[in-house]
């Protein structure tokens, strides 16, 4: 039995990394890097894909039990970058989940339009009726 579980496991995490590969390998669409925090301050930085709705940009987590989302929802002051850019291009934004489902569905069209094949792999591991779509409103500062 062990020996099953152990196999199973590697022909999960060969999978995984397969769709990681290709993902990587495959340029389609904008890539950002969202920086979130934890309650004690520490950075956490995510690649993540980003789309446009009527002037607005918008994020999507692959579930509700996503570890940044979690973050956000605790602390929704976010920065965002281009992937590989340098720090000084991080722009403060507040990320706001919206649980709606005719914004979901928006969300993940777009996405499957701005980023093709890449998106098609990773619907297959993820539930997309369970995405989360996060819009990203400027920070105000005083």
């Amino acid at each position: 039995m062990e020996k099953r579980m152990r196999a199973l496991l590697l022909a999960i995490g060969v999978g995984v990394a397969a769709v990681v590969l290709i993902s990587s390998l495959v340029d389609e669409g904008e890539v950002v890097t969202l920086v979130t925090h934890d309650a004690n301050g520490a950075e956490y930085e995510t690649p993540v894909w980003i789309v446009e709705i009527d002037g607005r940009r918008y994020l999507r987590a692959g579930g509700p039990g996503a570890r940044w989302l979690e973050r956000i929802r605790a602390n929704p002051a976010v920065t965002i970058r281009p992937v590989g850019s340098d720090e000084d291009e991080s722009v403060a934004m507040l990320a706001v989940p919206e649980d709606d489902a005719e914004k979901r569905e928006t969300v993940n069209r777009l996405m499957a339009e701005k980023y093709g094949l890449a998106d098609r792999f990773w619907s297959r591991i993820l539930d997309r009726r369970k995405a989360v779509p996060i819009r990203l409103e400027p920070a105000t500062h005083p």
